[in-house]
């Protein structure tokens, strides 16, 4: 014989159900918290989306709490709060500010772009005044708008191929976009930066806003990645009202004509294919804006790179941020445009295409890779080390020396730090037969 457990009572059945459903309450909070933090709705939860004349409000609805964020000219906020406070609702504005008129104009003899907190507009042919636009929300320090970048800023992320910023140029000298930011503690590209840009319409008498984006990104440029080059004068810009990234084109009468909706979390040019590196709900795809379709599968690690070697074969390049121990690293992938994996290793934190070859660096053991489009290591490297990023204190692994059709030339330093020197290393690229020869 063998005694029954005693049976449960009601009353502890019901205190044990509320202390479990209590505990995943509290997980569950915890969770979308720190989603909030991240700035990611919430998991189960009701989602909703509102309208208003001046932008729209999402908002999550989860269990006692609720999470909403505020992409609105008269409200532009996150908040995670109790299921009591109710939403804000302040009275739409749509107003864009008006420029200042009938201020002195002072004499600009030395022709700067900002002279004692006036911006002045010169005609692209022959120079002569076209205006001026008196800084409203910068007091003294509005300029001529500068390229921007989104948060994942691809086109910066290898040290090689980064570029700085340049100028916008005035349209048919009759528009222009200028940068008249406030003045607050953080600086571009921190997370609270708040960046405002104008689509001004140039006249002396009579200076009009015509938009107002918070950020604005190169939309094509030349071979030396210098100089912008739009065509039909299109734009990558993003909502003032929603932060989403879009393309307009601005015509000579001054409409603003929309090219891709404000709907994407980045737009990116990419010069060597001539398409569009983009981002929406997360996903990474490349896109061809002339034929207006998708030409490569899609990605959910971010998209850095993509090209074409001399057989017109396209290429990407996909990046994944790891840890391992202390050591913080990118890893990069190399997929064809219909999705086949190309090159896919271990520790493999640069990549450099050319229309023959490419070459790749493994930090695992700082070498230095060249590999063939048929997929053959032609040669190595042995490194000192493999970062390659740096400043005016420090040195990267590697520099391109002098590069033709038939060799490339490297300098490769000794140690990180400025005091040490460098070797020359010559890779022969065309008869990679020579290299064995050395």
């Amino acid at each position: 014989m063998y005694n029954q457990p005693a049976k449960m009572s009601k009353k502890k059945i019901i205190e044990l159900t509320l202390l479990i459903v209590g505990i995943l309450w509290f997980v569950l909070l915890g969770i979308n918290y720190v989603r909030y933090t991240k700035s990611q709705g919430l998991i189960l939860a009701i989602k909703s989306h509102s309208d208003y004349p001046d932008g729209s409000v999402d908002e999550w609805i989860s269990l006692g709490y609720v999470y909403r964020v505020y992409n609105r000219v008269a409200v532009s906020k996150e908040e995670f709060v109790p299921f009591w406070v109710l939403r804000e609702n302040p009275a739409a504005k749509n107003d864009l500010p008006k420029p200042e008129t009938g201020y002195k104009v002072p004499d600009n003899p030395r022709r700067q772009e900002n002279h004692m907190g006036i911006l002045y507009f010169y005609s692209n042919e022959d120079n002569d005044l076209l205006g001026t636009y008196k800084c409203i929300n910068s007091s003294l320090d509005c300029m001529v708008a500068r390229t921007g970048w989104d948060k994942y800023d691809i086109v910066n992320a290898d040290p090689i191929t980064a570029r700085d910023p340049y100028k916008f140029s005035n349209i048919y000298d009759k528009y222009i976009f200028i940068d008249d930011s406030s003045k607050q503690e953080f600086k571009y590209g921190d997370n609270g930066y708040v960046r405002t840009i104008y689509l001004l319409k140039i006249d002396k008498k009579q200076p009009e806003i015509l938009a107002r984006y918070s950020d604005i990104k190169e939309t094509s440029y030349d071979e030396m990645k210098e100089m912008a080059n739009f065509k039909n004068n299109t734009y990558i810009v993003k909502s003032y009202e929603n932060n989403k990234w879009g393309m307009i084109r601005i015509t000579e009468a001054g409409d603003i004509k929309e090219v891709l909706p404000f709907e994407y979390e980045s737009i990116t040019y990419d010069y060597d294919t001539k398409y569009y590196i983009m981002c929406k709900n997360n996903i990474w795809f490349v896109y061809d804006l002339v034929n207006n379709k998708q030409v490569s599968v899609e990605s959910v690690d971010i998209i850095y790179d993509a090209w074409k070697n001399v057989n017109n074969s396209y290429y990407f390049k996909t990046g994944r941020d790891r840890t391992v121990g202390t050591d913080t690293f990118r890893d990069y992938s190399i997929y064809r445009f219909d999705g086949e994996e190309f090159l896919k290793k271990d520790r493999v934190t640069e990549i450099i295409p050319r229309n023959t070859y490419l070459m790749y660096v493994t930090s695992n053991d700082n070498k230095l890779h060249f590999m063939t489009y048929s997929k053959q290591e032609k040669w190595n490297l042995q490194l000192y080390f493999s970062r390659l990023d740096h400043d005016r204190l420090t040195h990267p692994a590697f520099e391109i020396f002098t590069e033709s059709e038939y060799s490339i030339s490297f300098k490769i330093y000794q140690g990180r730090e400025l005091k040490y020197d460098y070797d020359v290393s010559v890779v022969q690229t065309r008869d990679w037969s020579l290299n064995e020869e050395d």
